[in-house]
């Protein structure tokens, strides 16, 4: 994150997007930032509506505390692309969302459209959890595995911890591995697993030595098995109000996929999350997967104008592939698959695409 002078803070007016303003102002107060607003819809044909009573409520909430805002801007379309391109057409260093839903009584996870935007947006992403502690930064859970990205995502819960006085929890936990790759880890058969465990924590020690902790109050914690399970049950022992972590980033076809961890810590959120990107591997992909998608459902409707319903249905089936969440493939698909009698087919698209808006 490093110095945080803009921040876009996404809004669809509900809850979740109120707490997430509560916490743009924190934030653009403590460190001086300035705040661009962003409210997108998708009724095209409704679009645009004038006054906007949300709209003006939540400009004179940010002027009233004296938050620096630079513009208020509503867009109609897609809305996880919309956020992620603006995000990036404003170099913005950081981006808030408000975002989760309910499964269990203790249990939240985000919905498709906030984990569409973690997985495309460049800049680190602040998700505000309505239903988890108040975000207040005063217990802050970093997971490490000791990698480049996960020491970005150190650096920047120290930047925050050190700003608003909290505590920061270093986690690391220890995977389980079976005695064969533990012993050709190791290159010993004698307690390979155990030999494992010692090198595992040996590492984390090295990487908390190559970080300034001065002025900071923080703890260290190590624990053992499944690291999605153990992040979840950290945050909760240690009653942390904000997870820190770094997104484990792979090529996959164009596009950046978020690390398998990630994503099964995005259905059982405890609290607020940071997450943090590998900036320099990601900047090889960000414009060329935008352009792939745009490309492909260009070509899609190219094809249904010129009846080619089958290829048509292709075109916009790889798009999908690169972004399951793009309601503009996923209309044209519907649209494609009706012209070609694939009426089920039709159908389960468009129930998919009714779900996304809802959930936006």
């Amino acid at each position: 994150m490093g110095a945080l002078n803009s921040i876009l803070l996404a809004t669809d007016f509900r809850t979740a997007s109120q707490k997430a303003a509560e916490v743009t102002v924190r934030l653009a107060q403590a460190l001086g930032a300035q705040v661009t607003v962003l409210h997108v819809r998708e009724e095209y044909l409704t679009w645009p509506v004038s006054p906007f009573e949300n709209q003006d409520q939540l400009t004179n909430y940010l002027n009233n505390q004296q938050v620096k805002l630079v513009e208020f801007m509503v867009h109609a379309g897609p809305p996880a692309d919309l956020i992620v391109r603006k995000a990036h057409d404003i170099d913005a260093d950081l981006l808030v969302i408000g975002a989760g839903e309910k499964i269990r009584q203790d249990q939240l996870a985000v919905g498709p459209i906030a984990e569409a935007i973690l997985e495309h947006a460049q800049s680190p992403v602040l998700v505000v959890n309505p239903y988890g502690p108040e975000l207040r930064f005063a217990k802050i859970l970093c997971p490490v595995d000791h990698s480049r990205v996960s020491r970005r995502a150190l650096e920047d819960a120290i930047q925050l911890a050190r700003t608003f006085g909290g505590q920061l929890i270093v986690l690391s936990v220890v995977p389980e591995v079976s005695w064969l790759t533990a012993a050709i880890e190791t290159g010993q058969f004698t307690d390979a697993k155990l030999e494992h465990e010692t090198k595992w924590i040996k590492e984390f020690d090295e990487f908390l030595t190559a970080v300034s902790w001065d002025g900071m109050s923080w703890v260290r914690d190590v624990r053992r098995g499944k690291p999605d399970e153990q992040i979840v049950v950290a945050a909760k022992e240690h009653q942390a109000d904000l997870l820190v972590m770094g997104a484990t980033g792979r090529s996959g076809l164009v596009r950046m996929l978020l690390g398998s961890v990630t994503r099964r810590v995005l259905r059982q959120l405890p609290c607020s999350l940071l997450l943090v990107k590998d900036r320099t591997a990601f900047e090889e992909q960000f414009l060329l997967d935008l352009e792939t998608i745009d490309r492909l459902v260009t070509e899609g409707h190219e094809r249904l104008a010129a009846g080619t319903w089958a290829e048509a249905a292709g075109k916009f089936r790889q798009a999908l592939a690169l972004d399951p969440y793009n309601t503009k493939a996923l209309e044209g698909l519907v649209h494609a698959c009706e012209q070609l009698g694939q009426w089920d087919t039709a159908k389960r698209y468009r129930q998919r695409r009714d779900q996304l808006r809802q959930q936006a």
